[in-house]
C-alpha cells in the first residue's frame, strides 16, 4: 500500500508568448500571470548562494552588473528567437498540499486523495492554494467577474446570498484562501505587459520602432495585490487590510493561519533616452548607450528592492525586504529579484520577508519546505542585438546552448520562513506540480531536448530529449544531486508524476503511452521497475485507494492522432506489470479543462467518484460543457455519467458537510449526488 500520494503534472516546453511581433520566454504562474524570464541574462550559479552586509553593497551588486546590459533603447535590445528552438515550462496553475505523516495506511480509502479543507483538490494536504471558489462546508466564498467577491450560506435547499463587497477595479486574474473568517483575495495589477516605454523625447521621434501604437512596446513589472476582507459578519463584509506589492505574484500559500506570498520583482523601468533619428544631432546610439547608463548609476537602493503599500492607511509605502536579507549566486545571474513574504492571517503588518536575487517562476511547497525554481535559458554562442524595430530585420535561427532550472529552498516552521540553500537541475520542469519533498529530499522531474544521441535503424545519429528524475539533498547550503534515473521516454514529452513516499508514476507522450514505475524506496538509487504502453495519455493522475489510479487525459490511435478526451484507471498493485483495467472516452472533439488545471477535478472518496467538466468543441466552442461523475467500483469499473449541463469551462465543485456538492461557474447551484 503507498502511503502518501501528490501529483505532479510535468512537461519538457517553455512558453513563448508573442507580443507585438517580439517573442519572450516566459512562464505562467501560479494565478494566471505570465511571469517574463529574461533569455539573455547570464547563466545562473545558484548553488552557494550569501548575502550582503550593508544596503550600500547590495545596490553595488545591482548597479555593476546591470549596467552592463544597457543599450541605446534600455534594457538589453530586441532579439527575437525561433519558436522551435526554445525550451522552457508551461505552468498552468494549481499548487498545494497532502498530510506530511508517514505511517502505512491501514484501508483502501485511505490512499484515495479527497479534496483539501477548503474544496480545493490540492498536492499537499496540509498546505491549502488559491483557487476561484472556497467553502468552509456550510459557507461558499467566490468571486464575481473578478471585482466582487460574494459570502452565501449553503446549509439550505437552495444557495443563499448573505453579502458581498466590491473589490479595486484596477485588477484582474483574482484568486482567494479562506482561513477561518478571513477571505484573502490576490490580484495582479496592470503592468505585467506595461504600456509604451517612457521616454525623453517626444514620441512622434520614434516613428517606425514600435509594434505597438508608434511608441516602444515596454515589458513592464507588474504588481501584487492582497486584500483581506473580514467576513465574521457575513451580511457585511468588510476589506480589513488591502497591501500592494511591487513585484508579481508567483504563488500564495496557506498553512493553516499562516499566509505566504513568493513575488519576483524586475529591473527597474527607467525614462531612457533612446536615439533619435539619423537627421537628428541630439543622441546618437553610443551617446543613448551612455546616457542610460547615468541612469542606471543614478539608482538608489530603494529602485531595485520590493517594496509593499498599505492602501488603507494614506497609502504608506515600506520597503518589503531588509538588505541583510537578499541573498545573491557567486556569479551574477540577472537582476530579477525574488521574495517569501510571511504573516499571521490576523497581522498582515507583523510579515517578514526573505529573498534572493533570481527570477522567481515556479512555486511547489510541502508543510515545512518551499522551493522556488526558475529555468534560464542560454543565449547562443553567438547573438547580435538588432535595433530600428522591435522585431529586429529577421529572426535568429539558434537553439540555446544549455537549459537548466535553479532551484532554491526555504524552511517553514510557523511564521518563520529561512533560506536554507540552492541547487540546479539540468534541463526544464514543466511547473510545481513537476517537484516533491518527502524525507527530506527534493525530487524533480525533468526534460533535456537534444541532450543525448541515439542511432536509428538506417545507422544516422541524431540528437533527442531524454526524460528523468533527479533526488536533491540539502547539504551545507547547497542542495546537492545524490540520485537520478533518466533516459526516460526518449524523444517524448512528460505529460503526468503521481508521487508516493517511495515510488512515482511518470507518463510521457509522442505516440504511444509509456507509463513508467520509478522505485523510490532507496532516494540515492531511484530505478525504472516497470512501464505500461498503450495508445493516448494521461496528462493527470489522481489515487483513489487500492493501488488504483484515476487518469484523466487524451485518447488516440497508435500513430499518435487525438481521438478525443478520456479516463482510464490504472492498477499499480504489481509495480513491474502495471496495467489499464476500464477505460472511458468522450468523443472525437472533446477536452478536459482539469488537464490543465486540476483544481476542476474533485475525488469524493466515501463515493468512490470523480467530478470533472467535459467541453465539446463539436457544437461550435468551448465556453461550456457538462459536468461528469466518474465511479470507479473496487475492481477498477468506470461508469461515466451526466450530472450537470451548461456548466463554465473553469466550473469548480466543492465538496460540503452534508454530503452535498457546491457548483460554482458564472453561478452557484447545489448537487445531490443521491
Amino acid at each position: 500500500m503507498r502511503t502518501r500520494s501528490k501529483v505532479a503534472l510535468g512537461g519538457s516546453f517553455v512558453s513563448v508568448a508573442t507580443v507585438g511581433g517580439l517573442i519572450v520566454a516566459g512562464v505562467f504562474a501560479a494565478t494566471a500571470t505570465l511571469v517574463v524570464t529574461d533569455p539573455l541574462a547570464p547563466q545562473a550559479n545558484a548553488d552557494s548562494l550569501s548575502r550582503f552586509g550593508s544596503c550600500a553593497a547590495l545596490r553595488d551588486w545591482y548597479v555593476d552588473h546591470a549596467v552592463q546590459e544597457v543599450g541605446p533603447y534600455g534594457w538589453n535590445g530586441p532579439v527575437r528567437y525561433a519558436m522551435d528552438d526554445l525550451a522552457i515550462a508551461r505552468a498552468p496553475q494549481a499548487l498545494a498540499a497532502e498530510a506530511a505523516g508517514s505511517s502505512a495506511a491501514s484501508s483502501d480509502t485511505a490512499d484515495a486523495r479527497p479534496s483539501g479543507g477548503t474544496g480545493t483538490n490540492t498536492q499537499e494536504a496540509d498546505v491549502d492554494e488559491p483557487d476561484l471558489a472556497k467553502t468552509d462546508g456550510r459557507r461558499v466564498v467566490r468571486l464575481v467577474d473578478q471585482r466582487t467577491l460574494v459570502i452565501s450560506d449553503v446549509t439550505g435547499a437552495q444557495p443563499r446570498e448573505l453579502g458581498r463587497v466590491s473589490l479595486p477595479v484596477d485588477a484582474y486574474g483574482g484568486e482567494l484562501l479562506l482561513a477561518g473568517n478571513h477571505v484573502l483575495v490576490s490580484q495582479s495589477t496592470p503592468g505585467v505587459w506595461g504600456g509604451p516605454m517612457p521616454l525623453t523625447g517626444p514620441a512622434e521621434d520614434m516613428a517606425g520602432q514600435s509594434a505597438v501604437g508608434g511608441t516602444p512596446f515596454s515589458i513592464a513589472p507588474g504588481g501584487t495585490r492582497v486584500i483581506d476582507v473580514d467576513i465574521a459578519d457575513a451580511t457585511h463584509p468588510v476589506i480589513a487590510h488591502d497591501d500592494s506589492y511591487t513585484g508579481q505574484l508567483v504563488s500564495m500559500r496557506l498553512y493553516g493561519d499562516t499566509v505566504r506570498v513568493v513575488t519576483t520583482t524586475g529591473r527597474p523601468e527607467l525614462a531612457w533616452a533612446p536615439p533619435r533619428p539619423r537627421s537628428s544631432s541630439r543622441f546618437d546610439e553610443r551617446a543613448a548607450t551612455r546616457r542610460n547608463r547615468e541612469l542606471v548609476r543614478a539608482t538608489t537602493i530603494e529602485d531595485w528592492l520590493p517594496a509593499v503599500t498599505d492602501n488603507l492607511h494614506a497609502a504608506r509605502r515600506t520597503p518589503l525586504l531588509d538588505c541583510q536579507d537578499v541573498y545573491h549566486p557567486a556569479v551574477w545571474s540577472g537582476a530579477s529579484t525574488t521574495a517569501v513574504t510571511t504573516y499571521d492571517v490576523t497581522d498582515p503588518a507583523a510579515r517578514h520577508s526573505v529573498g534572493v536575487t533570481a527570477d522567481g517562476q515556479v512555486v511547489y511547497s510541502s508543510a515545512d519546505r518551499l522551493y522556488v525554481t526558475s529555468t534560464e535559458v542560454d543565449p547562443p554562442s553567438v547573438w547580435q542585438r538588432m535595433y530600428g524595430t522591435v522585431t529586429g530585420q529577421g529572426r535568429m535561427p539558434v537553439r540555446p546552448a544549455e537549459v537548466r532550472t535553479e532551484l532554491h529552498a526555504f524552511a517553514l516552521d510557523g511564521t518563520e520562513t529561512r533560506y536554507v540553500g540552492s541547487g540546479h537541475v539540468a534541463g526544464s520542469v514543466r511547473d510545481r506540480w513537476s517537484l516533491d519533498e518527502h524525507d527530506g529530499r527534493l525530487r524533480v522531474a525533468w526534460t533535456r531536448d537534444g541532450s543525448g544521441t541515439v542511432t536509428d535503424s538506417n545507422g544516422e545519429t541524431r540528437q533527442h530529449t531524454r526524460n528523468g528524475i533527479t533526488v536533491l539533498s540539502e547539504r551545507a547550503g547547497a542542495l546537492v544531486p545524490t540520485g537520478q534515473v533518466g533516459d526516460l521516454g526518449i524523444d517524448e514529452n512528460i505529460q503526468s508524476v503521481r508521487w508516493f513516499d517511495d515510488l512515482a508514476v511518470l507518463v510521457t507522450f509522442r505516440q504511444m503511452d509509456p507509463l513508467y514505475t520509478i522505485d523510490l524506496s532507496d532516494q540515492d538509487h531511484p530505478r525504472e521497475i516497470g512501464r505500461l504502453k498503450i495508445p493516448g495519455y494521461s496528462g493527470y493522475l489522481h489515487p483513489i485507494g487500492g493501488d488504483l489510479l484515476l487518469g484523466l487525459g487524451v485518447d488516440a490511435t497508435d500513430e499518435g492522432r487525438s481521438l478525443g478526451a478520456q479516463a482510464a484507471v490504472f492498477d499499480i498493485r504489481d509495480l513491474i506489470a502495471p496495467r489499464r483495467v476500464s477505460q472511458q472516452g468522450f468523443g472525437l472533439t472533446s477536452s478536459l479543462p482539469a488537464l490543465d488545471d486540476p483544481r476542476g477535478f474533485t475525488w469524493l472518496p466515501d463515493r468512490r467518484t470523480g467530478l470533472t467538466s467535459v467541453t465539446d468543441w463539436s457544437n461550435g466552442g468551448g465556453d461550456r460543457s457538462r459536468l461528469v461523475a466518474l465511479h470507479v467500483s473496487p475492481s477498477g469499473a468506470l461508469d461515466a455519467h451526466d450530472v450537470a449541463t451548461a456548466v463554465g469551462w473553469n466550473a469548480r465543485t466543492l465538496p460540503l458537510d452534508d454530503g452535498r456538492v457546491a457548483l460554482v461557474d458564472d453561478g452557484l447551484r447545489i448537487l445531490d449526488l443521491g
